[in-house]
């Protein structure tokens, strides 16, 4: 009997629940009595026995799929240790994956709480610089001579303003940046 409902749904034998019920839409979507309304007679009634078929040959292999599911739902012992063993090796794999996750992300913290650091000493140190080029009554003056006059060199030849230069040995960590170094200074 089920041989022949595949052959009314027009497909090969099988267990796959999804493919019954596409080929039992396809043939629904032909055959629906509501697609023959003006139609003569004849050419209705063939469409609603063939929709009946249809209809008798799905609910027959539903039937049939869902049978064979319950059966294939009892287990033994071996197959019930086998997918404990599975499912403990997944919890592993995601905690292992979560630590890793939750590592990182530390990691990631202190590189920003690091950066924030470095740029509130910097900040500090733009201050200082900045204070040390005003005098006692608040007026400004200039600690360092024009960068013309007294260029520092900056690999191959290039020359930097002594306010950069001291900014970029903050930045490097040294231990003085507010002595300007010059080409003489090696």
């Amino acid at each position: 009997m089920s041989n022949q409902a595949f052959q009314v749904l027009g497909i090969a034998p099988t267990h796959d629940g999804r493919a019954i019920r596409a080929a039992f839409l396809r043939i629904a979507r032909i055959y629906h009595p509501d697609r023959f309304v003006g139609v003569p007679d004849d050419v209705r009634q063939e469409a609603e026995r063939r929709m009946k078929e249809a209809t008798a040959a799905y609910e027959l292999l539903q039937a049939t799929v869902k049978v064979s599911k319950k059966r294939k739902q009892a287990i033994d012992e071996k197959e019930l240790a086998i997918r404990a063993k599975r499912l403990r090796e997944q919890i592993e794999a995601r905690s292992l994956r979560d630590e890793r996750d939750r590592a990182r992300w530390l990691r990631w913290e202190a590189a920003e709480e690091r950066a924030r650091e470095a740029a509130e000493l910097e900040a500090e140190m733009a201050a200082r610089i900045g204070s040390d080029a005003e005098d006692a009554h608040g007026h400004a003056t200039r600690v360092f001579e024009p960068a013309e006059q007294h260029p520092i060199e900056y690999g191959r030849g290039k020359t930097r303003d002594p306010l950069a230069e001291r900014l970029d040995a903050a930045r490097r960590g040294v231990e003085n940046p507010l002595v300007p170094r010059r080409a003489s200074d090696g």
